[in-house]
């Protein structure tokens, strides 16, 4: 297991401070593993402004579950390890092999080729962009204005146009002298996300960055109809569409022209754009619109159905966006590749659900139920006791003891006793008094960080 790897690396390399908590270090189990993602999603679910807080006994807020499962000092030694490949393995900067994703990259491997691998996906498919929120230090970090998050890593997605279900993910890592071809970056991307569905009959909805005659031809060829808006600059878009050349106002109808199977249109609804089709003709729907210029403020306008299709089956990945986001870890992180594996994760359960959801009979069930039940499912056979520190002190019998179970508060004390966690009479300079006594235990306790030991460590 990386984690356990990367803690010994660590370690061994780094001359900890007395008072460090990575003292406490002991390997993760894939039981504990399991259960330390379960209170990751969990997070997700129940969103708290600092993550102390999930351990805090503050009234209002308790959430005793947390605490019941792992301590919070063994969660967040947990997370400062969590890791996912073998830092003896990476290539420099400048050398053959070098991947700017060598931190994420088993886990890309390991998940995003099983989105399509296990589910069959409807005839509409779109591709997009998506933005993982990040504004930490990363050299993959991008800023697109157009988006809710506009500081982030760009992702490069092909998802379903109906549920959201994302089939291909590719993060941005910047453009490489390698991957320059004369068809274009674009050209070259969509061919990728699109690989494993070319030639089943799909229809693929895409905006006008990726939208150009030379990929309609491409797809068509491979029997895969496109649908876009594209950029009237675009090579091999008929000048006699561009707005130079044939001005439009609002409400007129659209212009149409064909080359073999492309359509081409210009339309101008709240503003101008240009669409480019390999499935669609050149028919029009009537829909209304409001105006200043009518007595009723409405007049009846031709939209292409194109543009109604386009309007219907783009919103795949934003949908899948959305979803993502609604249970997604919470909490920052200030190593850049934690951002990359949540929003996997979170797409992960997504898909999943989607899945869940196509083979059992309706009413489906919520994705908060879902996420809920899988939660529950990592948590199964695991026992918060068998995966203690060792320490001076173990518990007898097979209960938990009282002290980790009821709520505890500290207590001044004249006689100043012994702390029963830290103190030693038996070691030179062992004895450590405290003027603390726990009200429940009637135990002397520093208040830390023995109080918070003692009442959620077993092996204390």
């Amino acid at each position: 297991m990386e984690t356990n790897r990367y803690a010994h690396q660590y370690l061994g390399s780094h001359e900890l401070m007395p008072s460090s908590r990575f003292h406490e270090w002991y390997d993760v189990t894939v039981p504990e593993m399991k259960a330390f993602l379960s209170l990751h999603l969990s997070m997700g679910l129940v969103h708290k402004s600092e993550m102390e807080d999930y351990w805090a006994e503050f009234w209002p807020t308790f959430t005793p579950g947390f605490g019941k499962v792992m301590s919070r000092n063994r969660f967040e030694i947990i997370l400062s390890f969590f890791h996912f490949a073998n830092n003896e393995e990476y290539v420099e900067r400048g050398q053959p092999g070098y991947d700017r994703l060598f931190k994420v990259r088993p886990i890309i491997d390991l998940i995003i080729p099983r989105f399509s691998a296990v589910y069959g996906p409807h005839k509409q498919l779109s591709l997009d962009e998506m933005t993982i929120a990040f504004k930490g230090k990363s050299t993959l970090k991008m800023y697109n204005p157009n988006k809710p998050d506009k500081y982030g890593y760009k992702a490069f997605v092909l998802s379903e146009a109906k549920s959201g279900y994302v089939l291909q993910w590719s993060l941005y890592t910047g453009q490489h002298g390698d991957e320059v071809t004369d068809l274009g970056a674009t050209h070259v991307l969509v061919g990728q996300l699109m690989a494993q569905h070319i030639g089943k009959g799909h229809e693929l909805y895409m905006d006008s960055y990726y939208t150009s005659p030379a990929v309609a031809t491409e797809l068509a060829n491979d029997e895969t109809g496109l649908c876009g808006t594209v950029n009237s600059q675009r090579r091999g878009m008929p000048k006699a569409l561009r707005k130079t050349e044939l001005p439009l106002a609002r409400g007129d109808d659209p212009v149409f022209m064909r080359r073999g199977k492309m359509l081409a249109c210009a339309w101008h609804d709240v503003k101008r754009f240009h669409l480019l089709s390999t499935l669609h003709g050149n028919s029009c729907v009537r829909k209304r619109i409001r105006s200043k210029h009518t007595d009723s403020g409405f007049r009846d306008v031709n939209r292409p159905v194109c543009v109604d299709r386009y309007n219907s089956f783009m919103g795949g990945v934003d949908t899948a966006d959305q979803r993502m986001k609604t249970y997604l870890f919470p909490h920052r992180s200030k190593k850049w590749y934690n951002r990359i594996v949540n929003a996997i994760l979170s797409i992960s359960m997504v898909n999943a659900h989607i899945i869940y959801s196509s083979m059992t009979a309706s009413p489906h069930k919520p994705l908060k139920a879902f996420v809920q039940d899988i939660i529950t499912a990592l948590l199964e056979g695991f026992s918060k006791r068998e995966n203690k520190v060792r320490g001076r002190r173990s518990a007898e019998g097979g209960e938990m003891p009282q002290r980790l179970t009821e709520r505890h508060w500290l207590r001044d004390t004249r006689d100043h006793p012994d702390c029963i966690v830290c103190s030693d009479r038996t070691r030179p300079k062992g004895r450590h008094q405290t003027q603390y006594r726990c009200n429940q235990c009637g135990v002397g306790l520093c208040a830390v960080p023995c109080n918070e030991r003692f009442h959620t460590l077993t092996n204390y």
